[in-house]
């Protein structure tokens, strides 16, 4: 623990305090099965939600989402957070989620919030669907940078900050006990766990084998490449679209489609998407059929829920489940599931 107190209380030692980082990008998970040796990661909760940095001073917060858009106005109910936290100077990660009705994180509940730049509209929402800020690391703490810490001290450091309120929590960690809370994770819902070695570095905007997040549920999030309008030819309806992902040379290949799991407003929010994104060409790397294809650029990122992906093949039986405005496209890389590629 002494090592833990030398990060707390960085005031006392004398040395320069070093200012918050501008801005960083978060690292990343990869996907994969849960470790043969356990006892060397700590397990977290996967959470379907919003990747955001939290750069607290003072009184002052500022929320930076994975691709650096500042959100701050998007969610006032977290504006208390630096007081929660004694108006230290801190960098935090973690996800915010939005709950459904049975305590379980709702992308479709959080998608709503998301792009909200007006304060007016922003506090309506908060009152009418808040979120809960889960916390899972510290950064940047007093004037001293933690990123070269190994995890498990930066994890003890954010124990001791004792962070808990109305609007904001620590996520639950349990070492060694990945197979209790995969287990835990399927029966509650959840749609997976996080592994992060003890001894792992935190390394801004690389996705890091050190971090494996553990899928119960297949979904991923891909990037649209085009679409093809509803077969009953009223305007602005969207029949399918086109999905892609992208190799380790950053080419565009075809996933194939999904039109399912549309609400009423999806299909105008996606046209009006489509139409700032259209181009001639295909996009994607293999020549696919393009009978009534509208092609997009590829920059455009949603959310699908699969039954089946077989190697070499597509996507079976998947269903939207919204746009991921705060994911970037250039990321977007096929992932695994708990298990492997199998029906569920």
């Amino acid at each position: 623990m002494a090592r833990t107190s030398s990060i707390l209380t960085p005031r006392v030692r004398a040395r320069r305090a070093d200012p918050l980082p501008g801005s960083i990008t978060p690292m990343l998970a990869t996907a994969g099965d849960l470790p043969l040796n356990p006892l060397a990661y700590n397990f977290e909760w996967k959470w379907d939600g919003m990747r955001a940095l939290a750069f607290c001073e003072g009184n002052s917060l500022r929320l930076l989402s994975r691709t650096r858009r500042d959100v701050t106005l998007s969610f006032p109910e977290l504006q208390l957070l630096p007081a929660a936290i004694d108006r230290r100077n801190v960098l935090l990660d973690g996800e915010i989620v939005a709950l459904d009705e049975s305590g379980l994180p709702s992308f479709a509940k959080l998608q709503g919030r998301m792009h909200v730049a007006d304060p007016r509209a922003a506090a309506r929402l908060a009152r009418r669907t808040p979120v809960l800020y889960v916390l899972f690391d510290v950064l940047h703490l007093d004037g001293r940078s933690l990123m070269d810490e190994p995890y498990k001290h930066r994890r003890e450091a954010l124990e001791q900050l004792t962070i808990a309120g109305p609007h904001w929590q620590m996520t639950s960690a349990h070492p060694g006990e990945g197979a209790a809370m995969l287990a835990a994770a399927r029966q509650s819902g959840l749609e997976g766990i996080v592994a992060k070695r003890l001894d792992s570095m935190y390394l801004p905007g690389v996705r890091s084998p050190a971090w494996i997040k553990i899928k119960i549920i297949q979904r991923q999030e891909f990037v649209v490449g085009g679409w093809v309008a509803e077969a009953s030819g009223r305007l602005g309806r969207v029949g399918a679209m086109l999905l892609g992902f992208h190799d380790s040379r950053g080419r565009l290949h075809y996933a194939g489609r999904v039109g399912t799991g549309l609400c009423g407003d999806d299909h105008a929010m996606l046209t009006r998407l489509f139409e700032k994104q259209a181009r001639g060409a295909s996009p994607f790397h293999e020549s696919i059929p393009n009978r009534d294809v509208q092609f997009l650029n590829p920059k455009i990122v949603i959310e699908v829920e699969y039954r089946r992906w077989p190697e070499g093949g597509l996507v079976q039986q998947g269903a939207f489940k919204g746009v991921r405005f705060d994911k970037d496209p250039r990321q977007v890389v096929k992932e695994r599931v708990a298990g492997g590629e199998c029906e569920r």
